[in-house]
């Protein structure tokens, strides 16, 4: 549904070019949540821009459902952009105009006639939960009402695709969860298209089937969510992910623990994370596990555990009892020595 074939994307400068994109692919089945996340500056604004190009690649080509729009005259581009639909982090409503009015100026502007416009407006108002502000202006509306307009204007031209472009990132935590519980809801009951950017990895957890990692304008780690939150390998990966679930342990932590030996970290996928496992572990070897942290994280697609544990007991015993974890399916990571 959406391919970006060797994208890259350079500016000029005082200094010289700067290029803000380097050489991405992605490729976005239909019906998939894709979400790009990455720290300010690694260039995901620019990328997502150069999927409806608005900015325009300087290298590599765009499809969406097959067509290339990369070599669309003008004409043609504003035709394929009306099924690419767009929602941003600042919600660009028109002060002035009611939510009705908002959802409903793009559709005249397109050439839709009143019915068909009044029809749209109420079918995309009544899916964000939004009928009853149909008269509202967006200074009578909270930060997630706003949103929810905005992603019913998005709505309203039916498109194929949406992209989201750091939606979330001006709401409080309760109302972020309301909006990507909405953007679930949409892409599982009208089947549409969605590739987001953030630098949020709660909502990589909650909603992507697969995720990429940017850096500098390099797209350096990708993969579907869970086998991405059980197995990172870039070091900007686990950064993230270790805002949401303490996957490393401090030097100071452990002392102040008076843990010795290894410490190990546990990732329980699937299956595995309904099994005694460490109770099992504690019975058939002479160890003893000393749970230091614990979380479970809910995926959309799955459920991924993670145990950060001290095994006491002789070495062989450690050995093996770690041995048993990773044949019933259990992640297993040596965390000594981290800082």
């Amino acid at each position: 549904m959406i391919v970006l074939e060797n994208i890259s994307k350079e500016f000029a400068s005082k200094s010289g070019k700067v290029k803000a994109v380097n050489n991405v692919n992605i490729h976005v089945k239909k019906g998939e949540i894709h979400g790009v996340i990455g720290y300010s500056g690694a260039g995901k604004s620019t990328l997502i821009r150069c999927v409806n190009l608005l900015e325009k690649p300087t290298e590599g080509k765009v499809y969406i459902n097959g067509v290339e729009t990369t070599s669309l005259p003008l004409p043609k581009l504003r035709e394929a952009r009306n099924k690419i639909g767009m929602i941003f982090q600042g919600f660009n409503l028109l002060k002035t105009a009611t939510v009705y009015d908002n959802i409903a100026i793009p559709l005249r502007l397109l050439g839709y006639n009143k019915a068909e416009v009044k029809k749209r407006v109420d079918k995309y108002l009544g899916i964000v939960g939004l009928t009853d502000k149909h008269r509202n202006y967006p200074s009578q509306l909270s930060g997630g009402q706003k949103q929810r307009v905005a992603i019913a204007r998005a709505l309203a031209q039916e498109p194929e695709v949406l992209l989201s472009d750091e939606a979330t990132s001006a709401l409080d935590p309760e109302t972020t969860d309301s909006i990507l519980d909405l953007l679930l809801k949409i892409n599982r009951e009208l089947g549409i298209t969605i590739l987001l950017i953030t630098h949020e990895m709660n909502v990589i957890q909650k909603i992507c089937d697969h995720v990429y990692v940017m850096e500098n304008g390099e797209v350096v780690e990708q993969n579907n969510a869970i086998n991405l939150f059980t197995n990172p390998s870039h070091p900007t990966t686990k950064k993230f992910l270790n805002t949401i679930s303490q996957r490393n342990l401090s030097a100071t932590l452990i002392s102040q623990l008076n843990v010795t030996g290894a410490v190990t970290r546990l990732t329980f996928v699937g299956e595995s994370t309904g099994k005694p496992l460490l109770a099992e572990v504690s019975k058939k070897f002479n160890v003893q596990p000393n749970i230091l942290t614990a979380n479970i994280i809910e995926l959309k697609n799955g459920i991924v555990g993670n145990i950060v544990i001290h095994l006491i007991g002789e070495k062989d015993q450690v050995h093996a009892a770690l041995r048993f974890l990773d044949e019933h399916g259990v992640g297993t990571e040596e965390l000594e020595g981290q800082s």
